[in-house]
């Protein structure tokens, strides 16, 4: 029997009128093809019509032959083969069967002889052999071939196809029965009878084999080509390998993408499927990815393992693509390795080309500064003040009753934020991190802050795996991290779920949760301080933002306190006094604008009020104060100061320990409990670090700088902000640009503490930025004097031009400025600024802000966001299971979180790696060890760095261990994109650009044509396999830089990965009816059919 269809090739409306009559689904195939090209799966007419002449061109693009023909398509059915050897004199010889149904897009992956099915009887082998057998003799035929069948559920089968030849899959059956099937065939072409006899033949065991491809099977089987930069092959008893591949071999994109046979076999199905997961194991090739760990999930599946698989197996089986490549970790540093040398600079750092290739390195430190890191965390003699993990009522009587000033050390978190933009790496932390541990600190702030974000951006770091790795190597103090209220580790307002999911993964790794909210509107904070304080060994620390400014005064301090310990006491069920013994506070001076008279007159009033309240400074240096300021806190009775290790010191974090010390101690008579030499200690250790920092990391803008408490700017903000304005040619700007904030910090009232730095600052660059760019210098100091009048000038005083001028102020304001003045982000301290800057920020539609601003907590607005849902995302991202950190990290910053898990997944965690290969990479000719996870060393040396190519490459040759390796490393835009090329932007969705290299030979759109969402509109093809581009978002289409139309013209057009094929704009208007795009000529909507009116 056969499937029901046409006998030959069809015509679409003859293939119309066959599925009607044999059903739905149904299957056109090309009438040229082979190996399971060219077979398109209609599920309907509307489908049939749609794919018709693109199969019937995708047919003729790959085999020469535009004809199809038509058959019914059985969804759950196995292919099974029979191998015919057939002489000239009549003499033929069926072999046992190929079980070929475990497939990929219609194309045989991997088989096995004789079938593992249990379905697989010995009668039905023998039907199959005895229905070969009645083709061969009736049509005379006389060579190898294979005839293939499919074989449902109920143990029906139908012929399908002969192959008139022999099958790369044919090795596994020389296996079973020993013989050399190429040899027979030849024998026979040269007109030797067939020396196989059917009642002889005896196959013993099972034969598997795996086609090993150069695809990459998480990315819909995509084939690639390149360099082999690695290959070792397994071997030994019951393992065959046929393959040409090797180390250095350049496999090409012209044809197929088959590397090589693996075929094992055993005794029995047990031991073939063991000896396939050993020969799988043993197998690595490097450069280009394989399908050697898919064919390890596939084999290992447990339904696969007892024979239970078909056809769609592979499609039905979604979890067998949620596997992670295992290349030894040693590999993947050293490629790193190689691409920073290549450069000149490592581009995960985000920093930008901070070198170039050949310029002078910082090197290796010339202190090995390792061993007293080991020392102190194998030290089991230190006795902290305290254990961490104490229930909280004991940590707080412990640090309430004190006679010492307690500190809690920066190094690791404000200090690297404020003095090296976040990009101190966790290989620094556990060198330092063990010293500090000992130094008898209340606590160590480790986390948070922006440097949360940046350890994923910029360090190649998960920050949930620092943080762990801070309590294992410094286990005897408490950790803090800073968070940002309903920002909570982001920039934006944040959901209650991601918040409370943020929440509980912080408490599992911090011991103290300093909380800020840059309104102080307290009860932004509730959900935090419900988290934290449900677990009774972690401390709520909720911290107020401090301003030094008219209103911001003594008594308005004291109403934030009220409100803290309010809400505190509201969780806790008592009052304000008991609430006030339950938590840390936290005054939070961050861009270190307070004199040291308003600080002890605000932490004296603060204890008089509540006495039994523990008060933690936190005060950034840039002002030149930080020493007396910390001297009249701890005066005045604050508990805690903030402070850092000297040598991480600059201008914009903390000031210095040491300094600290000698003024508390000396000049105001005060104890300390730290121990001195082991601060030195630690900062003969940073004093190694810091030149590499200071090298790469440093601030453009140096120096202590008073002006701070007029502009505001708070530590990291200082610097990065000017030296973004730098970056953009508005150096020169910068004085104005200072000025502007501080009036403008007179016009809307709120502390620049992020995200605040952030709005102030870029509202006050843009004010002047536009300025400059309407009139030059005139107009900017025209600006200032408008700021000025209307700051200075009662409202009423003001003149109407005046009045009338101000409104271009805030006219370039952001969307930030604009959702706080909407109350987004909660209630501003001081009330909501004058109408006048409403008119001047929203422009007409200032009354309809007025009259839609909130003073209530944005949570109470925020839509609840579906945490299983984003999980579930996610995993389609990364194509398996994400652990909670890597959700927890996705929630609340979604690109980072993937480049992340992308990241380590390509190179595995750097912080093995010292600083300066990080930086640098390493030198021509010289041998560098460094150490695995693992905490195996291995040996890297760079043997040769070639010239820079026409392509932009540069070949890097190196040896690992003794293996040398070879890899190219692209370093500059490609030559092809010099020369014109239009490249597409990635982040832009209405720029689709080729996602590899291959062959454009279809383009479905034309300028001006409507597109949806999901619609496909191109076609590549690479190594004979179709795909499909679909666009991301509806619209219409801009350009088409590229065009092919290979049933047109028979031309394809070659394409690079990048390189803009089409361009998309928004649409011009959308469908009433269905809200798909239309065209302004279109008088019927294309998707729904809807009349549009004119």
């Amino acid at each position: 029997p056969v499937i029901p269809g046409s006998d030959s090739a069809v015509t679409l409306e003859e293939a119309k009128q066959i599925a009607r009559e044999i059903g739905y689904p149904v299957m056109i195939k090309s009438e040229g093809g082979g190996g399971g090209r060219g077979i398109v799966i209609i599920e309907s007419p509307e489908e049939l019509e749609q794919n018709f002449q693109k199969a019937s061109t995708i047919a003729e693009a790959s085999f020469g032959n535009p004809n199809l023909y038509i058959e019914k398509f059985l969804s759950s059915v196995r292919h099974m083969e029979i191998q015919a050897v057939c002489d000239s004199f009549g003499n033929a010889a069926v072999l046992d069967e190929r079980d070929c149904s475990t497939q990929r897009k219609n194309q045989k992956l991997l088989e096995i002889t004789p079938s593992p099915w249990k379905g697989m009887t010995s009668e039905l082998r023998k039907t199959l052999k005895d229905a070969t057998l009645k083709i061969v003799s009736a049509s005379g035929y006389n060579s190898i071939g294979t005839f293939e069948f499919l074989v449902d559920e109920k143990q029906n089968y139908y012929f399908i196809e002969a192959n008139t030849r022999l099958q790369v899959e044919h090795g596994i059956t020389e296996i079973l029965y020993g013989t050399d099937l190429v040899e027979e065939m030849i024998r026979i072409s040269f007109g030797e009878k067939l020396r196989l006899k059917q009642e002889e033949l005896n196959p013993r065991g099972f034969a598997m084999q795996c086609r090993i491809n150069f695809e990459d099977p998480q990315n819909n089987f995509r084939p690639n080509a390149g360099e082999i930069t690695r290959y070792l092959s397994p071997g030994g008893e019951g393992i065959r390998l046929d393959s040409c591949v090797f180390y250095g071999y350049e496999f090409p994109k012209l044809y197929d993408s088959l590397a090589g046979l693996l075929m094992a076999y055993g005794a029995t199905w047990e031991k073939t499927l063991a000896t396939m997961k050993r020969a799988l194991s043993e197998y690595f090739i490097g450069g280009l990815k394989t399908t050697i760990t898919f064919h390890k999930k596939v084999i290992s599946h447990p339904k696969f393992m007892i024979g239970e698989f078909d056809t769609r197996f592979i499609d039905n089986t979604p979890e067998l693509m949620s596997y992670k490549e295992t290349i030894p970790e040693e590999i993947r540093l050293a490629g790193l390795m190689a691409e920073t040398t290549a450069k000149g600079f490592n581009p995960y750092i985000g920093l930008g080309s901070y070198r170039k290739f050949g310029d002078s390195k910082v090197g290796p430190m010339s202190v090995n500064v390792a061993t007293l890191a080991k020392k102190a965390v194998n030290d089991r003699s230190y006795q902290p003040p305290f254990n961490p993990n104490d229930h909280r009522d004991k940590t707080l009587n412990f640090l309430r009753n004190s006679e010492y000033v307690e500190f809690c050390n920066t190094t690791p978190r404000d200090i690297t934020q404020s003095e090296t933009g976040n990009r101190f790496r966790l290989f620094d932390d556990r060198l330092i991190g063990p010293l500090i541990d000992r130094c008898g600190y209340a606590s160590i702030e480790n986390g948070g802050g922006a440097h949360y974000h940046v350890a994923m951006l910029g360090c190649m770091t998960d920050p949930w795996a620092e943080a762990a790795n801070w309590n294992e190597f410094a286990p005897n103090t408490q950790k803090l991290i800073l968070i940002r209220s309903t920002n909570v580790l982001g920039y934006a307002p944040q959901s209650r779920e991601i918040m409370k999911r943020t929440g509980e993964m912080i408490v599992k790794h911090y011991h103290v949760i300093r909380c800020f909210d840059f309104l102080n509107h307290i009860e932004n904070m509730a959900p935090f301080a419900e988290i934290v304080l449900k677990a009774e060994n972690r401390i709520f620390q909720p911290a107020v933002s401090l301003s030094w400014a008219h209103g911001f005064d003594v008594s308005h301090y004291l109403g934030a306190l009220d409100d803290i310990l309010s809400m505190v006491g509201r969780i806790l069920e008592c009052n304000k006094d008991e609430a006030s013994k339950k938590i840390i506070f936290c005054l939070k001076d961050m861009a270190g604008v307070c004199p040291p008279r308003f600080i002890k007159s605000l932490i004296s009033a603060m204890l008089d009020k509540y006495p039994n309240l523990i008060i933690q400074y936190h005060r950034h240096a840039t002002d030149g104060l930080a020493v007396p300021a910390l001297g009249a806190a701890a005066q005045a009775g604050a508990k805690i100061l903030d402070v850092a290790d000297g040598p991480s010191v600059r201008f914009y974090g903390q000031t210095a320990v040491m300094p600290v010390l000698a003024y508390i101690e000396g000049e105001l008579g005060l104890k300390t409990r730290l121990d001195k030499e082991k601060i030195r200690e630690t900062a003969f250790v940073l004093k190694q670090i810091m030149p590499t920092y200071d090298h790469y990391c440093r601030p453009t803008f140096l120096g202590i700088d008073h002006d701070v408490t007029l502009h505001g700017l708070p530590g990291g903000a200082t610097s990065s902000s000017q030296e973004s304005a730098l970056k953009q040619g508005y150096a020169f700007l910068l004085p104005s640009i200072l000025l502007v904030l501080e009036l403008y910090r007179k016009l809307i009232r709120y502390h620049d503490v992020t995200p605040g730095s952030q709005i102030t600052w870029t509202n006050g660059y843009m004010m002047v930025v536009k300025a400059y760019e309407r009139g030059g210098m005139t107009e900017v100091q025209r600006i200032i004097n408008l700021l000025k009048r209307v700051t200075t000038v009662e409202e009423d005083e003001l003149d109407e031009q005046t009045r009338k001028d101000r409104k271009i102020l805030f006219s370039h304001a952001n969307d930030a400025l604009k959702n706080l003045l909407l109350g987004k982000f909660g209630k501003l301290p001081l009330g909501w600024p004058k109408q006048w800057i409403y008119e001047s920020v929203f422009g007409n539609k200032w009354e309809e802000a007025i009259a839609g601003r909130t003073e209530e907590s944005p949570l109470n607005f925020l839509p609840p966001v579906n945490i299983d849902k984003v999980k579930k995302e996610l995993a389609v991202h990364i194509k398996r299971k994400p652990t909670e950190e890597e959700l927890v990290n996705y929630l609340n910053h979604p690109g980072d979180a993937l480049k992340l898990i992308k990241n380590l997944e390509k190179y595995s965690d750097p912080n093995v790696l010292p600083d300066d290969i990080w930086f640098e990479g390493l030198e021509l000719g010289i041998e560098r060890e460094f150490r695995t996870s693992d905490g195996k060393i291995h040996d890297i040396e760079v043997m040769r760095l070639g010239r820079i190519s026409k392509n932009g490459t540069r070949r890097i040759r190196y040896k690992l261990d003794h293996e040398v390796f070879v890899e190219e490393i692209q370093v500059e835009k490609r030559a092809v994109e010099k020369k014109g090329m239009e490249m597409a932007d990635e982040n832009n969705p209405y720029q689709i650009g080729a996602p590899f290299d291959a062959d454009l030979w279809l383009v479905h759109k034309k300028a001006g044509d409507a597109v949806q969402e999901g619609e496909e509109i191109l076609n590549l093809s690479l190594m004979k396999v179709e795909y499909s581009i679909n666009s991301p978002v509806s619209g219409v289409v801009k350009k088409v830089p590229v065009f092919a139309d290979y049933k047109a013209d028979k031309k394809m057009v070659p394409v690079v990965k990048g390189q803009l094929l089409m361009e998309l704009a928004p649409p011009y208007k959308c469908c009433p009816n269905c809200n798909e795009p239309i065209q302004e000529k279109d008088k019927f909507c294309s998707n729904c059919g809807n009349r549009l009116s004119d």
